[in-house]
């Protein structure tokens, strides 16, 4: 299967719901491992510091805080999964209902599957084993109840009045009640009667397990595939395989550290800090193998979560990446996931059998940082340099597989924002349009693009391209501005929703003065050296010319740029045009008496043409791109332009016409009246430097024309 195929798995609902959810939890991710850092963080004196800074019972407060985080999740996860679950399936299917109703019945389920005579902060459920249960209810209750809600003699909305919120509520009433007594129902006989006895069984189990064989190599294979299976579906392998440490490992240590201190050989090689120091390298998965390449490689979001765990995973803590990447539910690094521990171990225990490092003998915290670590339990370089070597092996193991990973992310991000984009293309937009408030995907992806908008105008993502126009006679007579949004992800974004989204985040008057000044800028550069007798159009938006100060802002940017007046024109758009606004009204009358051009863009799309053509001086009309494009082959489209024409030369008007691609297009819009092209004809929106190539060449075409006999 090629790694551009975004289809399947992840494309259902379930795993779209459980991505999702761990997204939301990752501030409780963040939260728990700095708190986890803070209780074991193995600097010598650190304990007695903090004891003497805070008093004894700080352990307690942090402790508290991991609980109300990290250890809580398993009940966060299963609010965020249900909810994210049924604003996916309510939105496919058309379902009007309550996600936050929905998400609260399935909190009410999980809670009678874990509490039975229990409190609601018993430490059963503040220190989970997982989230996997968590999981599994989030799913299972929505899709049952979902099932319900779709019963027709469930809706009691017929008892709805007038509170737009009440209808969805009612319809939740009964579906929510069923799905309850159903967890209720599962939980009364088929677990509560085995409840005493599953952590027995689950000792016995293990017990019976790792008893198979005698030989610890092969025993500790098992624990770290078993384990980190366990992590793959979100429960804590370490914790729910505690067995193996009790019973093996740390008998292991203490054997070890004995026959030290009675001057014998090591007799174990497998040992708990051999585990790890040596194998879970930067925790579970030797996740700092995953690390390295999610720094070098990645960009983005992902790139600026791997430095956000970076920290925490030099003490062997890597929730972040487990949860937050997630690795959890991930099957493009399920493999590398089971093998670099895997390797690691056997490379490491081939080390200390071939006598090239010491067996271990000492005790090391498990959040002693990486290298440090290798140097306490081997009390030699050599251990350091067996750390590295499996550092590096499983970086080399983990590299393929997050190129691919980041590739499907890439691939499943884009294909996203195409569809989204599409959708959004087919609005009509108009100012006031709330595009940010929606609560479907376009809603999604305009607040996403939202958030980058100040970003990527600082970073130059957002920019200025230029586009010639020029008249019959085939020489550059300006040049229009046109705003040009790169998105890292998607791309271009399209121009008009670009606007859209900065007009409705309420930033359109800050990123068009900046557009202004770009423009001015650009235009004074080229005069100064020697480039004369170009106008620089700019597009303002009706927003902007709502605001009383806009004038004079324009005024001040030419002053500043040492421009005439008459270098600018203003281009707006004639189907947003706000015509019953005095403030509006004076902005354009201020305009026209300062000297600067007025051009009316997309002519014919509106019903206010005539109107502004009567009230204000316009210098210029572009014709709408619907009519130039169609105007080979349209005979109403040659009669709209040649009756716009005759209007445009009763009023000393010039008409302009865009998206000209040929030269026949040319010369008919010629014949209708036209004055000035703009289209790929000539020139597409091109950089400042490139633009202005064009117009010297275009000048300096003109100049051989002139001087050439008749």
């Amino acid at each position: 299967m090629p790694d551009t195929d975004t289809s399947s798995p992840g494309d259902h609902p379930w795993a779209q719901a459980v991505r999702r959810a761990f997204l939301l939890t990752l501030p409780l991710v963040l939260s728990g491992a700095v708190a986890l850092l803070v209780l074991n963080l193995p600097i010598p004196g650190y304990q007695a510091a903090m004891d003497a800074r805070w008093g004894p019972d700080w352990r307690v407060a942090v402790q508290s805080a991991w609980q109300a985080s990290l250890g809580l999740l398993s009940v966060a996860v299963v609010f965020a999964t249900s909810h994210a679950l049924a604003v996916i399936v309510a939105a496919r299917q058309r379902i009007d209902t309550s996600p936050v109703a929905v998400a609260l019945v399935a909190l009410c389920c999980y809670f009678i599957l874990v509490l039975p005579g229990k409190g609601l902060l018993a430490s059963e459920l503040a220190v989970p084993r997982g989230v996997f249960l968590s999981v599994l209810v989030g799913v299972a209750t929505t899709e049952i109840f979902l099932c319900l809600r779709r019963v027709p003699g469930l809706d009691l909305s017929m008892l709805a009045e007038a509170d737009s919120e009440l209808p969805a509520v009612l319809k939740s009433i009964l579906p929510g009640m069923l799905t309850i007594g159903l967890f209720f129902l599962i939980q009364h006989a088929l677990i509560a009667p085995h409840a005493r006895s599953a952590d027995a069984v689950t000792d016995q189990v293990l017990g019976w397990l790792f008893g198979l064989s005698d030989n610890a190599l092969l025993r500790t294979i098992l624990f770290v595939v078993l384990a980190h299976l366990l992590w793959f579906v979100g429960i804590h392998g370490n914790n729910a395989l505690e067995l193996f440490y009790r019973d093996y490992l740390v008998p292991a240590s203490e054997a070890n550290i004995h026959a030290l201190q009675a001057g014998q050989a090591p007799p174990e090689i497998i040992t708990n800090a051999f585990v790890d120091t040596f194998v879970l390298l930067g925790g579970s998965g030797a996740t700092i193998g995953l690390l390295i390449p999610l720094l070098a490689i990645t960009r983005g979001s992902r790139r600026r979560l791997a430095w956000l765990a970076a920290p925490p995973a030099l003490f062997n803590i890597n929730e972040i990446l487990i949860f937050g990447l997630p690795i959890v539910f991930n099957p493009t690094l399920l493999l590398p996931f089971l093998l670099a521990p895997l390797v690691s171990l056997l490379v490491a225990w081939g080390a200390v059998v071939a006598g090239f490092v010491p067996a271990n003998a000492s005790h090391v915290t498990w959040t002693t940082p990486i290298l440090l670590n290798a140097w306490l339990a081997t009390d030699t370089w050599k251990g350091v340099a067996l750390q590295v070597l499996n550092i590096g092996l499983c970086t080399a193991l983990y590299l393929p597989f997050v190129r691919r990973n980041d590739r499907l992310q890439r691939a499943r991000t884009q294909l996203a924002f195409g569809r989204l984009i599409s959708s959004m293309q087919g609005i009509l937009v108009q100012p006031g349009q709330q595009l940010l408030g929606r609560t479907d995907e376009i809603g999604s992806l305009a607040r996403s693009l939202a958030a980058r908008l100040e970003h990527d105008l600082r970073s130059g993502r957002i920019y200025l391209a230029y586009q010639p126009k020029l008249d019959l006679t085939g020489q550059v007579s300006g040049v229009e501005a046109l705003l040009r949004w790169d998105h890292p992800l998607l791309g271009g974004v399209p121009a008009h929703v670009a606007v859209a989204i900065i007009e409705d985040a309420g930033k359109i008057n800050a990123v068009g003065d900046q557009v202004l000044e770009m423009a001015c800028r650009q235009l004074r550069q080229w005069q100064e050296t020697g480039l004369e007798g170009i106008e620089m159009a700019v597009n303002v938006s009706p927003l902007q010319l709502e605001d009383p100060a806009f004038a004079a802002r324009v005024e001040r940017s030419l002053a500043r740029h040492r421009l005439a007046p008459g270098a600018l024109e203003i281009e707006i758009t004639e189907g947003h045009l706000v015509s019953s606004t005095e403030t509006s009204a004076r902005n354009l009358s201020a305009l026209g008496a300062l000297g600067v051009r007025l051009a009316m863009d997309d002519f014919g799309m509106g019903y206010s043409s005539l109107l502004y053509m009567r009230r204000f001086h316009i210098d210029a009309v572009k014709l709408d791109g619907s009519l130039t494009r169609e105007v080979l082959h349209n005979a109403s489209c040659r009669e709209i332009i040649a009756s716009v024409g005759q209007l445009c030369r009763s009023q000393d008007v010039r008409l302009v016409a865009e998206y000209v691609e040929t030269q026949d297009q040319r010369d008919l819009l010629a014949s209708l009246g036209c004055d000035s092209f703009q289209g790929w004809l000539y020139s597409p929106a091109v950089s400042p430097e490139a633009c202005r190539t064009f117009i010297e060449a275009q000048q300096a075409g003109a100049r051989q024309d002139s001087r050439a006999p008749s």
